[in-house]
């Protein structure tokens, strides 16, 4: 019982800093931002798009208009991660919580510019 405790006093204290709930509405926004565009404009993507541009160029970076909620998905995955490893860190180490929350917000922001780049490139 006192481990739930421990783990539930610690997660209000890491909620409750405010740099930490700011960024996490801001990751959010940008989530939802970019699903939002997402399936907007769906119904207007061509069957192929490109998404994958560290590979050759030409048809290897070509892949099915579906592919394209793996950026939000990824988004959403190291956002989780991040703040799980923030939360476990954040008596013990703080500023390394802190960058962990920070870069989950820089991968959001990438991702939703990367989004509406893909779009813009393909409509």
């Amino acid at each position: 019982m006192n481990v739930f405790s421990l783990f539930f006093g610690n997660l209000g204290k890491f909620w409750q800093n405010p740099s930490t709930s700011r960024l996490f509405r801001f990751n959010l926004f940008f989530l939802v931002t970019e699903t939002i565009v997402i399936i907007w404009f769906f119904n207007q993507l061509p069957p192929q798009i490109p998404l994958f541009f560290s590979q050759n160029w030409g048809l290897d970076w070509l892949t099915s208009s579906t592919s394209i909620f793996l950026l939000p998905f990824f988004s959403l995955i190291a956002i989780l991660v991040n703040y799980s490893l923030a939360l476990y860190f954040h008596q013990k180490k703080l500023l390394l919580s802190q960058f962990l929350v920070v870069f989950s917000l820089i991968i959001s922001i990438f991702s939703t510019i990367s989004t509406i780049e893909i779009i813009k490139l393909v409509i």
